[in-house]
């Protein structure tokens, strides 16, 4: 019953996506789609093309394998027929009705014998193939994951940042407003009146890049989505997830390397392969011992034996060919693939801690600054609003404090964003290891 009324869940967040209706909540106009973090990861899963395609290469290896473990099929052959009568032939009694009294026929079935259990090593080589399918699948998920919340976490930066910028905007749109008023009266100054609309100006051009950067993260996630491109995509949450910080302050290297190198997928897709080479070389040696071909035959009329039946066998003689090229190319590749996978466990090792690292230093920034330094820049600019309109602070202290304040509220609503991608990619190094 849970399992059927999640489908029914992700089926409506579906239809509403690819619609692009109105959200439920009623906050969103005909062509913007709200939607929470949680309902776009769900259709990220669902309708993702990259996702649908390495689930059908899954499905394609196991198909192998069900290939791998049936048996070849005999071969029947039927020959020798006359359909005439021949001069002097013996009568030897009719097959069909009238027809057969003088016709000869031959009739043979062969069955191919495979030794040196070729058949079993050929069906190890396609599981171990089915479980690195399944390995790679888990890479690729993985590593979508990471872009999507990626750019899920760049969605919300370029909201709040344009939101950040329009309220700016709009008061000093309000100032300018009044100084309009007051340079017609001639108590303030034309240039201070020009200088407030140059910074009026390029506020407009900063949101206008603002709006780009939303609308490429965009774009990137209704690709990700699987959904049209056409509407707005808006990001109903009001905060960016929590990262656990104590937890990964609390690791060590020693730890993080561990946990890479025992649930990495792709690691482990490359291991994989050196455990399918390995198949690869038994199945190369094992077509030295030749198969056998078992027979049967029925010949009437074709030999001193009017029904003559006997049976066969035949096999190959290893005499110049025992498939020695095939078994050292194997052996080549053997080792190819332990040198990779040796070589792949230290690389996997050495980039789940330097993004440990990275994401400690991210930690430790964004603990310096506080979450009170917002608040109290906030208040600030309140401040600074109001000194300037009552003329306390010159023009030029008030658009210094505006400048500082717009690059630190860049800065803050950056640090959040690289926190959780960086997060997110420790996560694809370590699995699940993290919460």
């Amino acid at each position: 019953m849970r399992r059927y009324c999640m489908r029914t869940y992700l089926y409506s967040v579906v239809v509403a996506l690819c619609c692009l209706t109105a959200d439920a909540r009623g906050q969103s106009s005909a062509d913007t789609l709200v939607i929470s973090r949680a309902e776009a990861e769900a259709v990220f899963l669902q309708r993702n093309l990259q996702l649908l395609a390495g689930k059908l290469e899954i499905d394609e290896a196991k198909a192998k394998v069900i290939q791998a473990k049936l048996w070849p099929n005999p071969t029947l052959s039927i020959g020798e027929i006359n359909l005439w009568s021949n001069a002097g032939a013996e009568a030897l009694g009719r097959l069909f009705g009238t027809w057969g009294n003088h016709a000869q026929v031959a009739v043979d079935i062969e069955q191919l014998i495979q030794t040196a259990g070729k058949r079993k090593k050929m069906i190890a080589i396609e599981e171990t193939g089915a479980a690195i399918a399944e390995r790679n699948f888990e890479d690729l998920l993985r590593s979508l994951k990471v872009e999507f919340r990626s750019q899920l976490a760049q969605l919300y930066n370029t909201q709040q940042r344009m939101k950040v910028y329009e309220e700016v905007l709009n008061q000093l749109r309000r100032l300018l407003n009044g100084y309009e008023r007051q340079v017609a009266q001639g108590n303030v100054s034309r240039s201070e009146y020009m200088r407030l609309k140059a910074s009026e100006v390029e506020l407009m051009k900063v949101i206008d890049d603002i709006r780009k950067e939303n609308g490429v993260a965009q774009r990137s996630l209704k690709t990700l989505m699987g959904i049209p491109q056409q509407g707005m995509l808006v990001l109903a949450d009001e905060h960016l997830p929590e990262i656990p910080t104590a937890a990964i302050q609390m690791l060590d290297a020693g730890t993080v390397q561990e946990w890479a190198q025992a649930h990495s997928a792709e690691l482990a897709a490359i291991e994989l392969g050196a455990t399918f080479a390995e198949h690869e070389l038994s199945y190369e040696r094992a077509q030295r011992v030749p198969d056998l071909t078992l027979s049967a035959g029925y010949d009437r009329g074709g030999n001193i034996m009017r029904d003559f039946i006997g049976l066969g066998l035949s096999i190959d003689i290893p005499f110049f060919h025992r498939n020695q090229g095939n078994i050292k190319a194997a052996q080549a590749r053997l080792e190819q693939s332990r040198l990779r996978a040796e070589d792949k466990k230290n690389e996997v090792a050495g980039m789940a801690i330097q993004a440990w690292k990275d994401l400690l230093a991210i930690i430790a920034r964004k603990e310096y600054v506080g979450a009170q330094y917002d608040e109290d820049m906030g208040k600030l600019l309140a401040g600074y609003h109001n000194s300037f309109a009552q003329r306390h602070i010159s023009l030029l202290e008030y658009l210094d404090f505006l400048e500082a304040y717009l690059a630190t509220k860049d800065i803050l609503l950056d640090t959040d964003t690289e926190l959780l991608s960086q997060y997110e990619t420790l996560r694809y190094h370590v699995g699940d290891q993290l919460p």
